[in-house]
């Protein structure tokens, strides 16, 4: 029998509004673990915004952080595999010339396992609260060397769409994507989901593993076409809808519980 491999995005996906795991969820993935499935998490957060759920969840396999430009392993917290990119001068002026024009913005740069923002306002305090995190102050360095990913977070869907644009006639060789609506990440070339699921297989080595992914937003989209059987939540955006092979419940009435109960319990198709 196959071993099945269960992966899940957290915002929007496993989490409910107020950003924790239901005891539904919670129980389903631990009885599918008991099982001899495998769980894991793929998500955008870092890895301070992660391992809480890590340790609620007695997560043992490898995580895909950053959305897919870094595999950790969640026990030794050894990096398995990882992506960087140096953004040229010429963005990062573009960059501080946006956050000085408005106060409805945040820009954070990810390096090392730390997230860094040069400036502070309610729109990074808000950030820092949903993902537990504390920004540092920005420093002159991280604009010579490779960071992991630069974020952008705007109430202005304008203004986002100027600096998307920006990257793109910059040239730079990435992969951007919208993880939430006001949520723009600038990520290394080839690093998405998708491409670290891949990976993640191929580290794991297993041979043939059925893989099972889900996911709300088009950061998860290449995820979700990579697995096996790729499942969207009910509130997922259109684009990932479409795309999905099967929709399941919304993220706040236990989605991955039900996926569990529905396909995997069912069939009994684990090692």
């Amino acid at each position: 029998m196959k071993k099945i491999l269960l992966i899940s995005d957290l915002d929007g996906t496993l989490l409910n509004q107020t950003h924790q795991i239901s005891p539904e969820n919670e129980n389903a993935i631990r009885r599918f673990k008991e099982m001899g499935g495998l769980f894991t998490l793929a998500t955008g957060r870092m890895e301070a915004a992660v391992e809480p759920f890590i340790q609620k969840l007695g997560i043992d396999v490898p995580v895909i952080l950053y959305n897919g430009a870094k595999i950790v392993d969640p026990v030794t917290k050894k990096v398995l595999y990882e992506k960087q990119l140096t953004i040229p001068l010429s963005l990062w002026s573009r960059f501080m010339a946006s956050l000085t024009e408005a106060d409805d913005m945040a820009l954070l740069v990810y390096r090392d396992g730390q997230v860094y923002a040069p400036v502070r306002n309610a729109v990074l305090e808000k950030h820092e609260k949903k993902d537990g995190v504390v920004c540092l102050p920005f420093t002159d360095d991280l604009i010579a060397g490779p960071v992991t990913k630069v974020m952008i977070i705007s109430d202005s869907v304008q203004k986002a769409n100027e600096l998307e644009q920006a990257v793109l006639n910059s040239g730079l060789p990435c992969e951007m994507v919208y993880s939430e609506s006001n949520y723009l990440e600038i990520l290394p070339q080839h690093a998405t989901k998708g491409t670290a699921l891949e990976e993640l297989v191929r580290i794991l080595q297993i041979d043939q593993p059925y893989t099972i992914a889900v996911g709300d937003n088009l950061n998860d989209l290449a995820m979700i076409r990579q697995a096996d059987l790729g499942y969207a939540v009910e509130n997922a955006h259109p684009q990932l809808a479409a795309a999905a092979d099967a929709v399941t419940v919304h993220h706040e009435r236990h989605a991955i519980a039900a996926i569990i109960g529905d396909y995997i319990e069912k069939r009994r198709e684990l090692a």
